[in-house]
């Protein structure tokens, strides 16, 4: 039998291919973010890491966040250098939607987010042997399709 829902985890950071940059309240309550904090990604070994790199600078900086509404928790920010290369180590080229794992205390980066870029991580166990969606953009329209994850 195959679940007609499938993955029901909500992704809590998403990539776009445009430069934006969309991050969920889970997220910066985790990383203690407030407007104008810059974010940046960590590579290492093939694990990202998502943490903040400047609190409140002076002056004009690439990947500043901002909320999204007045009353909300969600920040967004653009970057296309960033985007572009979380999306180019995901091996994806429209949307990268990622889950965080829990968090983790560096010495000179502070609180950093693991990126689970992985699917079967993502998923967990109830996507085993049944596939995953993904979602990726082409030029005219976005399209949904299915990715076995057993061959």
């Amino acid at each position: 039998m195959k679940s007609l829902l499938g993955n029901t985890r909500k992704p809590e950071i998403t990539f776009f291919k445009s430069g934006r940059i969309d991050i969920s309240a889970s997220v910066a309550k985790h990383l203690r973010l407030c407007g104008g904090d810059v974010i940046d990604v960590m590579c290492d070994n093939d694990e990202l890491y998502l943490y903040v790199k400047v609190r409140q600078p002076n002056g004009k900086h690439k990947a500043s966040v901002y909320q999204t509404n007045r009353h909300g928790h969600n920040f967004r920010t653009y970057s296309k250098i960033l985007a572009n290369a979380v999306l180019n180590e995901c091996k994806t080229q429209g949307v990268a939607k990622l889950a965080v794992a829990t968090p983790i205390i560096h010495e000179q980066y502070g609180t950093m987010l693991p990126l689970i870029t992985s699917p079967e991580l993502f998923c967990g166990a109830e996507c085993a042997g049944t596939g995953i969606d993904l979602h990726l953009s082409f030029p005219q329209r976005e399209r949904k399709i299915y990715v076995p994850t057993s061959f």
